[in-house]
Order: C-alpha cells, then sequence, then structure tokens
C-alpha cells in the first residue's frame, strides 16, 4: 500500500502534536513521581522537543521529499514542529498550574526564595521579599502561559537554525553549477 505523500504544513502539525503530547506526558510523569521541581530533569524536555524536530523533520523528508530537503525547508519543518509542540505545552501549562496543581505556582515561589537565601548573595529580607513580588507577579498561570507562547518559537527558531543544516540534502540534479 502506498504512504501518502504529506505537505510540509500536514508534517509539521501531526509530529508537532506529537511532541506536544510526548512533552506532556513527561511532564505529568514527572509530576506524578515528585520530579516536577527538578530542573535536571526538566531539561530533558528540551532533549524531547529536538528529538521530535529532528525526527519529524526526516519523516518529511524522506517520505514527501523524494529524500532530498532544502535548508529552508528544513529549518520551516523544524521550527513549526516545535511552534506548535509550544503552544501544546502552553496549553498544558496553563492547565496544570490553574486546575491540576494550583499549589505549584508557591512552591516556585518558595524554591525561588531559598535560591536567593543559598545563592551566598547578601540579601536583606526586604531586597528579597521586593524580589519575590516581581516573581508573584509573572508566575500566575497566564503569565506562565504567555512566556512560554514567547519562548519556544524563539528557542525552536533557534534549534531550527542549528539542525536544518545537519537535516537538508540538497537533490543534486538541480545543481546550476556544471
Amino acid at each position: 500500500m502506498e504512504d501518502k505523500q504529506r505537505s510540509s504544513m500536514q508534517n509539521s502539525l501531526f509530529y508537532g502534536l506529537i511532541t506536544g503530547a510526548v512533552l506532556v506526558v513527561f511532564s505529568l510523569i514527572l509530576y506524578l513521581t515528585g520530579q516536577y521541581m527538578n530542573k535536571t530533569l526538566g531539561y530533558l524536555s528540551f532533549v524531547l522537543l529536538i528529538v521530535g524536530m529532528v525526527y519529524g523533520t526526516l519523516e518529511y523528508r524522506k517520505n514527501s521529499t523524494n529524500g532530498f530537503l532544502s535548508y529552508g525547508k528544513a529549518f520551516k519543518s523544524c521550527f513549526l514542529i516545535g511552534l506548535i509542540a509550544g503552544v501544546i505545552t502552553a496549553i498544558y501549562t496553563f492547565v496544570f498550574a490553574q486546575f491540576i496543581y494550583p499549589g505549584y505556582i508557591n512552591e516556585i515561589i518558595e524554591q525561588t526564595r531559598e535560591s536567593m537565601l543559598t545563592s551566598g548573595r547578601e540579601m536583606t529580607e526586604e531586597q528579597i521579599e521586593t524580589a519575590l513580588e516581581y516573581t508573584r507577579k509573572f508566575t500566575t498561570p497566564v503569565m506562565m502561559t504567555v512566556m512560554i507562547l514567547f519562548m519556544y518559537p524563539a528557542f525552536s527558531a533557534i534549534l531550527a537554525l542549528i539542525t536544518a543544516i545537519f537535516l537538508k540534502k540538497e537533490d543534486p540534479s538541480l545543481n546550476t553549477n556544471v
């Protein structure tokens, strides 16, 4: 049976949704195991994002472009996969912080306080409280969602610029320098 070729947008949507779902499941696993505040394990979500971007773009190259892909199309594919995964992650973050575990924000505030106290910098209680007030303003479910919606496209663009270098495969028949 012949596979139906996907357009670039269809492929990016498909793998972006899959990557976003994987990131949500990973986040839920961290929450259920009590590791959701572990920053080191949290960085694995970036690895999962990269894997989703690379795998989805390789599948697009293999199945829809006869094994060839320009740098621009590789960038577009990676970026869109990351963008769509970011939207899914932003929605999940809002739902998590607002409904699943509203105490999450208090834990972020407390972790921030602890890191200020143990950072080695001498801070007065007033300075700590001022810093925590700013942290509280930016650590609401809505603000966290907005920040993710800005961070993921920027991060995805940077990753796409780099990964597209390795994922491109120019069609030699299009070489006009002969």
